[in-house]
């Protein structure tokens, strides 16, 4: 079995990488396979990941619920030699449109921790633009202007105050995206966040801030193009992040600040773009669904690693 049995727009096969084997027996006696990798988190990964986190890939897509069931009972098993601390999970990402597996990963303690969504503009282009606001909803963008952050820019003065906001505008994003369980709390966040928001501005990376009556009120900081094996074949480009400052959301700086980040992409030569989104986070889960995403994989997680069933 191939997962564009279960959806069409995932790829056919995806490479489990390498890590420990992980063998267990449905109750019928079907076999089943799977990768363990224990990952360890630092710096700026840290700040999405718990420290260590033991991901589970199944080895065949068509394990359905009896072999999902097995092989997190299997990995629980394994975990009882090892000695995981409260800043750890166990993880499994599998399509999003497998409920039977997604049954027994809840029934198994796990949450649905992160989606991976995607818009592909061949099959967009068939149906309507992006919207300005959903239906019914009065435009209320006048006033907004979004520019490119580029660099080359001087970078005394004035650039520094705008890297000063974009940063404390970022911050402001990441307590929200923590305070629904999308982010983890770190000490160090501040100059992580710093130190990628200039890597990016130096690297020239696509990004765009946008400004309501001349206060910075949102930023888009994508990256192209972005490998990834979990995605169609093609050219992807990621939406890291999407920011809009708290005062300014229910304007349409997001809407605008995404649909400039899609024509530049697309005219690149992009087949679509992806996001990764919390489906706790009330705001953006229906932000991206208005938008033209649709959910292709689920990171499924258990924290700490000792809590899962």
């Amino acid at each position: 079995m191939r997962f564009t049995r279960i959806d069409p727009l995932l790829p056919d096969a995806v490479d489990p990488g390498e890590g420990e084997r992980l063998h267990a027996r449905t109750p019928e006696g079907r076999e089943v396979t799977a990768v363990v990798y224990r990952v360890r988190h630092d710096g700026w990964s840290a700040l999405w990941h718990p420290r260590v986190v033991w991901e589970l890939t199944p080895v065949s897509p068509g394990i359905g619920a009896a072999g999902m069931a097995a092989l997190l009972t299997a990995l629980r098993h394994l975990l009882r030699h090892e000695r995981p601390g409260p800043d750890s999970a166990c993880s499994v990402t599998w399509p999003s449109r497998d409920l039977d597996a997604a049954g027994a990963l809840a029934a198994h303690g796990y949450t649905p921790y992160s989606v991976l969504a995607v818009r592909d503009a061949v099959r967009e282009a068939a149906g309507p633009a992006d919207p300005v606001g959903p239906p019914g909803i009065p435009d209320r963008t006048s006033g907004i202007e979004v520019r490119p952050v580029e660099g080359g820019v001087d970078p005394g003065g004035a650039f520094d105050a705008i890297v000063t906001d974009l940063v404390a505008l970022w911050l402001a994003e990441r307590r929200y995206a923590v305070a629904v369980g999308a982010a983890v709390a770190r000490d160090d966040a501040p100059a992580l966040v710093e130190r990628e928001l200039r890597r990016a501005i130096s690297a020239g990376d696509p990004m765009w801030m946008a400004e309501a009556e001349g206060v910075l009120a949102g930023l888009a900081l994508c990256r192209w193009p972005s490998a990834g094996t979990r995605l169609p074949s093609g050219t992807w480009a990621q939406l890291h992040t999407v920011s809009v400052a708290p005062g300014a959301r229910g304007r349409g700086i997001g809407r605008a600040l995404v649909s400039a980040a899609h024509e530049r992409l697309l005219a690149r030569g992009a087949r679509g773009t992806y996001v990764f989104y919390s489906p706790h986070n009330a705001l953006s889960s229906v932000f991206w669904h208005r938008l033209g995403y649709r959910p292709l994989w689920t990171t499924w997680e258990v924290r700490p690693a000792t809590g899962a069933r």
